[in-house]
């Protein structure tokens, strides 16, 4: 088993010191596709915050890594969605080897992207959805300047056909572009979603021991599971050994609409969130605030605000472990 410095943490950096004399390894596991399990003294507290631009939109792209840093998180993901400003449809190539740059001198390791993909398109959109994550896989290496796997992160998409009667149709679209990421050198991230058929842990690990091919991982967002009452606890055991990706906002159904809400402004424990993945091995994956279109398309939403109150909640649980 090979060993390998904490693929999130930049060399040299007043993070990185203090990992220093930790033993850090990299295990491949055929079955969860990958999984990076850290060993340290007892004494460090692990759980490194990380934020996207996904909840920037309306912030210049470059702008927005310094709020991101600024407020103190040291995991960055880039929304790619067609709709934001740093979608390859609009953000050109020099641009994005600009802000790969400026993610590594800011500290950063390389960036996660939020792939958002149509996965499971019809056939006459297929190829042009089959264009486009082209263009995304090449901006993702664009943004990559370390040793840690290309990770893309997305749902089924909005194509996804009913669970009951299309699961096979979904396992088949992911494998699909699962050869395409291999191709590519990508991984990719399957995030369940509430208020969709793809909405329980049972439904993920189906689509994991289905497909079993080393380019799929899950991104685990609890809030999703959560949200349709699956139980925490069980979500994080059963998702966490095929996780390559942590995401936490809140929410709850109301009148049978799902309402998301900021991490620690709803019923969602943090901490023990934190002890469940502690507790299946996620300690060294960083976990990701999320904020919803449906916070970030309001008026009087405070960009920086907000990432502040994230940090803030994730930081006080993650003190709580202790």
């Amino acid at each position: 088993m090979p060993l390998a410095v904490n693929p999130y943490v930049p060399v040299g950096s007043r993070i990185d010191a203090e990992y220093a004399g930790k033993c850090v390894l990299l295990e491949f596991r055929p079955i969860t596709a990958f999984a990076f399990v850290f060993f340290w003294s007892s004494s460090f507290v692990g759980f490194m915050l990380g934020y996207s631009t996904y909840a920037l939109k309306m912030v210049d792209p470059f702008e927005a890594l310094q709020l991101i840093k600024e407020v103190g998180y040291q995991a960055l993901e880039v929304c790619l969605s067609e709709d934001w400003p740093t979608s390859p449809l609009r953000f050109p190539p020099a641009r994005q080897a600009d802000l790969g740059k400026l993610a590594e001198d800011l500290g950063f390791a390389s960036p996660i992207l939020f792939g958002n993909i149509d996965v499971c398109a019809p056939t006459a959109g297929r190829m042009t959805m089959f264009d486009l994550t082209k263009t995304k896989f090449e901006m993702a290496h664009r943004l990559h300047f370390d040793d840690s796997p290309v990770l893309v992160t997305t749902t089924p998409g909005h194509s996804a056909p009913p669970w009951d009667s299309g699961k096979d149709q979904i396992r088949d679209a992911f494998l699909s572009l699962a050869e395409m990421a291999a191709e590519n050198d990508i991984v990719v991230a399957i995030e369940a979603h509430a208020g969709t058929d793809f909405e329980t842990p049972e439904k993920a690990v189906w689509m994991m021991e289905q497909t079993r091919h080393p380019s799929l991982t899950l991104d685990l967002d609890i809030s999703h599971f959560v949200v349709e009452g699956n139980e925490m606890e069980h979500s994080v055991q059963l998702c966490a050994p095929f996780s390559s990706m942590v995401h936490i906002k809140d929410g709850a159904k109301v009148d049978g609409q799902v309402e998301f809400c900021l991490p620690g402004d709803g019923d969602i424990d943090i901490t023990g969130f934190l002890r469940a993945l502690r507790a299946n091995g996620l300690e060294a994956t960083p976990v990701f605030a999320e904020v919803s279109v449906q916070q970030s398309r309001e008026t009087d939403y405070d960009p920086r605000g907000v990432a502040e109150f994230c940090y803030g909640a994730l930081s006080l649980a993650r003190a709580a472990l202790e």
